[in-house]
């Protein structure tokens, strides 16, 4: 009498285990109910990416990666990224932790730097600003720096 009862917790057990684990990713897709975009680096085939200038670094996520308008977990959502896919990582900064790390990835955006270069030109600062509005951050749990990343300015 004893064996079946053993074998029932066990396997009772065993089911709510599994049940948490699918619900912790669950958890990590919190769903805007907006269908996001994908973000695509280079011309969006895997394995062939152009040379980088800023640091590399690849999505590890079980799923789609979402990609925030700040470094924190309560920003916009402005897209997603798929797991293996490579990313151009442009600096790193603090922000919310997410499961115990509390690095954030800044994207590279040829628009945000041809903004920057704008400014440098003595153009006008708006662009400027519309560029910082449309950050991309992902957070670095989910990400494996390929290469070095430098702090944020």
């Amino acid at each position: 009498m004893l064996k079946p009862t053993r074998t029932i917790l066990a396997l009772a057990t065993g089911s709510l285990v599994l049940g948490l684990v699918g619900a912790g990713a669950a958890v990590a897709d919190d769903g805007d109910n907006v269908p996001p975009r994908e973000i695509v680096v280079g011309d969006g085939q895997p394995g062939t990416y152009p040379d980088y200038k800023h640091a590399i670094g690849k999505v590890v996520s079980k799923g789609p990666l979402k990609v925030r308008s700040k470094p924190t977990t309560k920003s916009r959502s402005v897209g997603h990224v798929y797991p293996h896919r490579k990313l151009e990582i442009e600096c790193k900064k603090y922000g919310e932790k997410v499961d115990g790390n509390r690095i954030w990835y800044r994207l590279y955006d040829e628009n945000n730097e041809n903004n920057n270069e704008n400014l440098d030109n003595g153009m006008d600062a708006a662009p400027n600003r519309a560029a910082y509005e449309k950050e991309r951050w992902v957070s670095a749990r989910y990400v494996k720096n390929l290469s070095e990343v430098k702090y944020c300015r």
